[in-house]
């Protein structure tokens, strides 16, 4: 994503470069910001007298205020609805216009005024946001995940042949060049840049030995006690992942969720709309997490207003506020009301 920004004049142009840009500017554009591009529209040509009236396409710059958003991820496009509010004399106004966005589109979103979470949300996805391959795994079987900035995702399970006393090491050892096989298959793809390995006990030795120079400088090899879903939650708190995290949007939302849980067990944590409210006036919020199933609802319900009026307040108090997208994390505060405060006290 590319961004030019005139926060003056509340203006943020976006060129959007990839489907991950769509995804985060579905909640960034919100009912009644206007849109501003160019874009396509039938206009008719000649007076409504003439009976030769043609109807044509032709390319023009409109801004119409947002209505309605809507996110086709299987069409890889973004929809702006809303009615035109300015372009050419020979456009009516008032009549409903839609802006598709996809890659390669310009468009300019002028709100009154941009709160510093959303603005937080753009200048992340103008980095490149690292896809990682996690792979959990010991001698009988292995997961591989695929982390992107829109959440978890399983690719594969392997089952390995537990080699026993008494039998040849060869099924062992052709069960960890398997796993070699499949990473670089994957990593061969340049859809990943970094590996992460975990594994209960010394078996991550056995995977080192097996990876060859290349693969093995992408690779992050760490410990962990079991090989389900539930791991990768281990996989942040170990130092030897920390610096991906600062490269991964999915990595850093997980870790935020994990965060709010642990404050959560030591009573350090606000959630319901009374205690967060609360938390917030008082200036005892530090981070406040809220999910974009939240934001959802608050806007189905008409009551986003006021959950922004929330999200602001905290910023004045110098609280952090960071709006989860990623599944994973959305998962683990959604059942909590799905906005929470992590407290200063």
């Amino acid at each position: 994503m590319r961004l030019q920004k005139k926060l003056k004049t509340g203006s943020v142009k976006v060129r959007v470069e990839n489907a991950d840009d769509l995804w985060v500017l579905r909640t960034v554009v919100q009912p009644g910001d206007t849109a501003r591009g160019s874009t396509e529209r039938k206009l008719k040509i000649g007076s409504a007298k003439d009976e030769k009236t043609n109807v044509v396409r032709k390319r023009v710059y409109l801004a119409i205020s947002v209505e309605k958003v809507e996110y086709a991820a299987d069409a890889g496009s973004l929809r702006l609805l809303g009615t035109i509010t300015d372009g050419p004399d020979d456009v009516p106004r008032g009549e409903h216009h839609s802006f598709v966005l996809e890659p390669g589109v310009e468009i300019e979103i002028v709100k009154q005024e941009w709160p510093g979470y959303l603005l937080s949300k753009l200048d992340e996805a103008t980095k490149v946001d690292s896809a990682l391959l996690v792979l959990l795994f010991d001698r009988e079987e292995a997961k591989l995940y695929s982390v992107t900035r829109r959440g978890v995702e399983e690719l594969t399970l392997l089952k390995g042949k537990v080699a026993k006393k008494d039998v040849d090491e060869k099924t062992a050892k052709n069960f960890y060049q398997e796993l070699v096989a499949t990473l670089q298959e994957h990593m061969s793809r340049g859809t990943y840049k970094h590996i992460v390995a975990g594994a209960p006990a010394f078996w991550k030795e056995y995977l080192d030995k097996e990876l060859p120079p290349e693969l093995k400088k992408q690779t992050v090899l760490t410990t962990i006690s079991a090989v389900e879903r539930t791991a990768i939650r281990e996989l942040l708190a170990r130092p030897e992942v920390a610096k991906l995290l600062a490269e991964s949007t999915t990595l850093r939302e997980l870790a935020l969720a994990e965060e709010a849980l642990d404050a959560l067990g030591k009573d350090k944590l606000a959630y319901g709309p009374k205690e967060v409210e609360e938390a917030i006036n008082t200036g005892n919020a530090a981070k406040l997490l809220v999910t974009e199933t939240h934001i959802g609802k608050t806007r189905e319900q008409e009551t986003f207003h006021q959950l922004e009026t929330l999200l602001k307040t905290c910023e004045s108090t110098r609280g952090e506020v960071h709006v989860l997208s990623a599944e994973d994390a959305m998962k683990k505060i959604d059942p909590l009301g799905g906005v929470v405060a992590i407290k200063r006290w």
